[in-house]
């Protein structure tokens, strides 16, 4: 692909093969379908590139032994903090955690926190355990959950502190 530069806006981008005048964000020629190399970098979904340098480490027998000793509120601190983490690694806004964290700690309602929490972990691990199994594990053994929302996490905390 060779350029022109145009001082009125993005440069003007010509397909090496064809020479056809291509966009400066198109990824392939659409005339012959040759790669730019100038496009933009596109991540797919699937590679589970994410920012997941603002995941903290937390070891499991601590978080059980914090969940005995304060009669289970630590789990809230637990699920705030976490989905918070999910969203950060997810790129998703913040705005509502606090509104899922009042749901989990109501009944029935929890069933909806249990979905949304089921879905951001869907996302973060990139289908690996789908949403819906999430939320049925969450209503059939919770801890399971958190086993492995809290594994995967921790794995990511790990990659980032290489």
């Amino acid at each position: 692909m060779a350029d022109i530069n145009n001082p009125a806006g993005p440069p003007t981008i010509f397909c090496s093969s064809c020479g056809v005048v291509m966009e400066h964000d198109a990824r392939f020629c659409s005339s012959c379908g040759a790669a730019n190399p100038h496009a933009p970098a596109v991540v797919s979904a699937g590679s589970g590139a994410r920012r997941t340098d603002h995941i903290k480490y937390r070891n499991m027998w601590v978080q059980v032994l914090l969940a005995i000793i304060t009669l289970g509120i630590y789990t809230i601190y637990w699920f705030h903090v976490t989905l918070g983490e999910l969203y950060r690694a997810n790129g998703a806004e913040d705005r509502r955690r606090w509104l899922w964290t009042i749901l989990y700690i109501i009944p029935i309602a929890q069933f909806f926190a249990y979905w949304h929490q089921g879905y951001e972990y869907d996302k973060f691990v990139n289908g690996k355990f789908p949403g819906i199994v999430i939320f049925v594990l969450w209503i059939v053994f919770g801890p399971a959950v958190w086993f492995l929302l809290q594994r995967d996490l921790n794995a990511a905390a790990k990659a980032t502190q290489r």
